[in-house]
């Protein structure tokens, strides 16, 4: 366990990723300099002052029961960097330096997460847990947490149901990497996308979701193509507040699987879960989107604040689009 507070030491070890550089990252950042002048644009509009008052505590999981990315130990540090000006401080397991077979979240209960105000996860599979584990995570949002689910977040706990309820669905299947997707911005004044104006080019792995619970006379749909796991929920626009979605008239479709003209593909959306608040991003798959994309850590960074009740938005679901 690792305790990062205001200039404390941040780890410099970091496994080798699967991801290597390629031509995306060099694409990456092409995009990425055109969503700085839409940044810049809106960062004239003025930001809140941070309250002097305790930073906010937030746990960050990193475990990887399925497949290990390359952007976990990034993620990790970059977050960990973020929250000192930003009014939190995270906590990391580094789970992502754990044996995908000896992971071991057997600290987190319901007393352990009772000393943070908010949980981040960027989790893969049915990591080893108890039901009652499971639960605690749950109530602990529903009792006035904050959840920040990232990317593959979605693809935790097929097995809890409860967990997707919480996070708002569950992954079904990956949209080509290395692509240049535009997405539409839906809510243009929450904090996690007030920054962005009304699209977002960016370059990265999309996700489409499971619609439905998954059924045995139908056993192809609804399934997690790459793991087989049983989609228990399905997404649903009545349930959350849709942020992001891909602008199927702005983007090249050409090459992109399961992906149609006029199509609906969220990509980040928040809901209030009792008393607490959970929001999700499925962008956050290539490592250098943590350590050189400022649109990026603009839009995680609101919904980090949104999440752990330091900034206000709306999350009423406005149903189908």
């Amino acid at each position: 366990m690792v305790r990062h507070r205001s200039g404390g030491a941040v780890p410099q070890v970091m496994p080798r990723g699967e991801d290597p550089p390629s031509a995306t990252g060099r694409l990456g950042r092409r995009v990425c300099l055109l969503g700085l002048l839409l940044l810049a644009v809106a960062s004239a509009a003025p930001v809140p002052a941070l309250a002097q008052e305790a930073p906010k505590r937030l746990l960050f999981l990193t475990h990887a029961g399925l497949y290990k990315h390359a952007s976990l130990g990034p993620a990790e540090r970059a977050v960990t960097a973020w929250g000192r000006d930003n009014g939190f401080e995270v906590l990391t397991l580094q789970g992502y330096l754990q044996d995908q077979d000896a992971l071991d979240l057997s600290r987190v209960t319901a007393e352990y997460l009772a000393g943070f105000d908010g949980l981040m996860m960027m989790t893969n599979g049915n990591l080893p847990m108890s039901d009652a584990q499971k639960q605690a995570i749950v109530d602990f949002v529903a009792d006035g947490g904050g959840f920040i689910g990232v990317h593959n977040a979605a693809l935790t706990f097929y097995d809890f149901p409860e967990f997707g309820e919480m996070l708002g669905g569950y992954f079904r299947s990956a949209i080509q990497q290395g692509h240049v997707f535009v997405l539409r911005v839906e809510d243009r004044e929450h904090p996690a996308t007030r920054m962005l104006g009304p699209s977002w080019p960016i370059v990265d792995e999309m996700y489409h979701y499971g619609t439905a619970p998954w059924r045995a006379d139908r056993p192809e749909a609804n399934i997690d193509v790459l793991f087989d796991n049983r989609i228990p929920m399905g997404f649903s626009r009545d349930r959350v507040r849709v942020l992001l979605s891909i602008d199927t008239e702005a983007t090249d479709l050409d090459g992109l699987v399961d992906v149609e003209r006029g199509g609906d593909y969220p990509q980040s959306w928040v809901r209030d879960y009792g008393d607490g608040r959970s929001f999700y991003t499925s962008i956050g798959h290539r490592e250098d989107i943590w350590t050189n994309d400022p649109v990026y850590r603009a839009h995680l960074l609101g919904g980090i604040r949104w999440a752990l009740g330091l900034e206000e938005g709306d999350a009423t679901p406005r149903g189908s689009r």
